[in-house]
């Protein structure tokens, strides 16, 4: 393994067997121009992850397993951690995501001066379970901060490394790393991105996961007073 790849791709994984070589594989397609690291982070999944993971590692390739069940924040925190990139990309394992956006969302970090390129899912494809609490989480960010963001809650995000570093990650916080980021005085961008419908495995989104997602949004906006100067871009 490299180094210091200029980008480490940071994924976090549970229960997603039949996914992971797809997505090694469309990652190695769109990323070949670039130095980087791939960093999976299994959350103690049940299915045959790691072993998938391992299968397929190579030089590029990392594994953080973890012993018990952690929750998608925690991955996170884990595999920013350990990236070793001048670039953090975040992104889901669940093939949603697609790499192709990838290497334009670098060029905008690299030659714009953002601090962090977020995904915006303009053509989501998920059931209304996941998507309304996320409308609503957007909205209530709109009104109550300066930060005109559309789709906190996308995993796909291209960012600096000292940005990535920064930011908090537990609870539910990984939805709300782009305002934490702004918090913080991050320059971000908000982009257009593709978004597959889930083809193999299933979402681990629960109606419960709301009201936490709630509850963390609100002490967010509680405990910070977003600076007024900095928006997103689109």
């Amino acid at each position: 393994m490299q180094s210091h790849p200029l980008v480490s791709v940071v994924i976090p994984v549970f229960n997603e067997e039949d996914n992971i070589k797809l997505l090694i594989s469309s990652i190695e397609n769109n990323l070949y121009k670039y130095s980087y690291e791939l960093i999976f982070i299994d959350d103690f999944s049940s299915d045959a992850s790691c072993e998938v993971i391992k299968s397929e590692a190579n030089h590029c390739t990392s594994l953080i397993a973890f012993e018990h069940h952690k929750g998608q924040s925690s991955a996170l925190a884990a595999g920013i951690q350990r990236a070793r990139g001048h670039y953090i990309v975040t992104m889901d394992g669940d093939l949603q995501n697609d790499p192709s956006d990838i290497p334009k969302m670098l060029d905008l970090l690299q030659n714009e001066g953002w601090d962090m390129v977020i995904g915006f899912r303009q053509n989501r494809q998920d059931p209304s379970l996941k998507t309304m609490p996320s409308k609503i989480a957007n909205f209530i960010i709109r009104i109550t901060t300066q930060l005109q963001i559309r789709d906190s809650g996308c995993a796909l995000k291209v960012m600096t490394s000292k940005t990535a570093k920064e930011i908090p990650l537990h609870g539910e916080l990984h939805r709300f790393m782009a305002l934490n980021a702004h918090i913080s005085g991050a320059r971000i961008k908000e982009v257009p991105i593709i978004h597959h419908p889930r083809i193999y495995g299933a979402s681990k989104y629960g109606l419960e996961r709301t009201f936490r997602v709630v509850k963390d949004l609100s002490q967010i906006i509680f405990n910070h007073k977003t600076p007024d100067s900095k928006r997103v871009r689109t």
